[in-house]
């Protein structure tokens, strides 16, 4: 088996720093087994208690643990894989970290692995690759952790498409200088000392693409924001106006003398002259 750390697809050029995304030509195909890298695939059960921090996965959902050097410090919670095996493929939430495991081994979820091996082999080589701005883009949700006051805040964001990059918050009323806040291994962001709320966000994820959310405040649970990172609608075809040409109308005829008509003019002169 190959040992390979996961390639993220390139990166865009551009911060969007309001409630819109960078510039997106059009959504990215699924990437192909030709595209993607070679692995191993490994059939586990996950617990509730995933390193990404995620609550309340349902047990048959599409999940990957990677390995500890790719996990980093929660730097690929969120993103999707698209890993493809013997029997067909399937697209996994990078949702935990496998400490077990070498760069280019997934733990994959029970039900993600039987969608593309034999689960009886318990092991299935593959090829799989990051999937950028997975369609449809997703409703972010954030989630305040219930220990959070004024003094210290935590904040997890799920549903957010592609991993995040950074996260930076200020007054939502007073506004003001933006405040990077720290990830953890566990994937919350924290910042000291921020005060009451509520608060603005702004999340920028791998890609630069970016959205601000107003209005978080330190209430417990979670919370759907409205706001999404990216979108895949194609850009709108360019508006072409065709302007009609002005009709004119023509013009009468102007009459051409004729050569009767000329030798009668020089007779009548000559009448006249003599």
């Amino acid at each position: 088996m190959a040992t390979t750390q996961i390639a993220l697809p390139p990166s865009s050029s551009g911060v969007a720093t309001k409630r819109t995304t960078s510039p997106s030509p059009s959504p990215s195909p699924t990437p192909s087994p030709s595209s993607a890298v070679p692995g191993e695939a490994r059939y586990y059960s996950f617990s509730p208690g995933v390193a990404c921090s995620y609550q309340d996965l349902p047990v048959d959902g599409f999940y990957v643990g990677i390995s500890t050097s790719e996990y980093g410090n929660a730097d690929l919670c969120g993103a999707y894989l698209d890993v493809h095996g013997p029997y067909g493929e399937v697209r996994v939430l990078i949702a935990d970290r496998c400490p077990g495991c070498a760069p280019g081994q997934l733990d994959l979820s029970t039900a993600a692995f039987e969608q593309i091996a034999d689960p009886s082999q318990g092991v299935a080589d593959i090829r799989y690759s990051v999937v950028r701005d997975p369609d449809p883009a997703p409703e972010m949700i954030y989630e305040v952790k219930p220990d959070s006051s004024a003094s210290w805040m935590a904040i997890l964001f799920s549903n957010t498409g592609n991993p995040l990059r950074q996260v930076a918050i200020r007054p939502a009323e007073d506004g003001g200088e933006w405040q990077d806040l720290t990830r953890g291994p566990d994937n919350h962001w924290t910042i000291s000392g921020a005060g009451e709320g509520p608060f603005a966000v702004r999340v920028t994820d791998l890609y630069d693409h970016a959205t601000e959310i107003y209005g978080l405040t330190l209430d417990p649970g979670p919370h759907l924001t409205g706001a999404r990172l990216y979108t895949n609608e194609p850009p709108p075809e360019p508006t072409t106006t065709t302007t009609e040409p002005a009709i004119v109308p023509p013009s009468a005829p102007t009459a051409m003398p004729t050569a009767a008509g000329s030798e009668a003019d020089r007779a009548l002169a000559e009448c006249k002259a003599g």
